[in-house]
């Protein structure tokens, strides 16, 4: 499991290595690459504003406004075609991370491109997000780069960084970055990085993902285990042994409350400390 998006009718999106699977009143519907999909290996899904669903996979961009789903690869303006990262801006442009960079879908259908040439600390992006204010935030395979007043700034262990492989981005609402990486978690408010580590009780030293809950609670996943971080201080909550399998890749949380978790041996749901486990017999794509 690769990726997790509430839609807003509050069903769930799963990303897989083996498709795209869809969670709608208990309901389970697949797609894949003979169903529209680009690629069986979705390498991560977004749900816009308007309810489109945008997947990055290993062979190009897909959009799926039900029924129909559209491929957008290099022969459209797409970068590359190897798509690690979608999001949408404030203005619900398309943003797509790539092996070779940035790609940008705007709302009148054209295409632009952010490489290394344009100023883009490290071309390998692996991880996106912006904050309200309009600041994007990237992630690659060589640290942390933030776009905002028309000029990039990059981020390294050399700066607090807590590893320079970044894979997943969170910005909270008053516009701190949280920043999982190989090295532990990281949070930036502007002006000074604090590190959360196996040192400090992360219960693994590979952050996998993070999600900032609207009570700006931290959930993090690692490859063991889940953990959470409240008012700055890091803590292994109680219902996190009960999570599917403890090699984390996936957080989302929906309106009612429930905590999805993705992980390597299945989806969970949490509610209060009940969970409820969804693997492929359940089924699963």
């Amino acid at each position: 499991m690769t990726s997790l998006a509430i839609d807003p009718d509050g069903s769930l999106w799963v990303g897989t290595n083996d498709g795209l699977g869809h969670l709608k009143s208990e309901t389970w519907t697949n797609y894949h690459a003979l169903d529209g999909l680009p690629n069986d290996l979705v390498n991560s899904v977004m749900v816009a504003d308007n309810g489109d669903v945008w997947v990055g996979t290993n062979f190009g961009a897909g959009q799926f406004e039900d029924p129909v789903w559209t491929r957008y690869g290099i022969e459209d303006g797409l970068e590359t075609n190897w798509v690690n990262a979608v999001t949408t801006d404030p203005n619900e442009a398309i943003w797509l991370g790539t092996i070779f960079g940035l790609s940008t879908l705007a709302e009148d259908g054209s295409w632009a491109s952010t490489t290394a040439d344009d100023g883009l600390p490290n071309s390998r992006v692996t991880a996106l997000a912006f904050a309200d204010d309009g600041t994007m935030w990237v992630g690659t395979n060589g640290g942390l780069s933030r776009f905002a007043d028309d000029r990039w700034t990059a981020y390294t262990t050399d700066d607090g960084l807590p590893g320079d492989w970044v894979n997943a981005i969170d910005v909270d609402s008053a516009g701190v970055a949280w920043v999982a990486t190989r090295g532990g978690l990281g949070r930036f408010d502007g002006s000074a990085w604090a590190s959360y580590t196996i040192d400090d009780g992360l219960p693994g030293e590979w952050a996998t993902t993070v999600w900032i809950a609207d009570d700006a609670t931290a959930w993090v996943g690692t490859m063991e285990g889940l953990a959470t971080v409240v008012a700055g201080d890091l803590s292994i909550p109680a219902a996190a042994h009960g999570a599917p399998d403890p090699s984390i890749t996936a957080i989302t949380g929906a309106s009612d409350g429930a905590i999805w978790v993705g992980t390597k041996g299945g989806l969970g749901r949490l509610v209060g400390d009940v969970w409820t486990t969804y693997t492929a017999e359940v089924p699963l794509p």
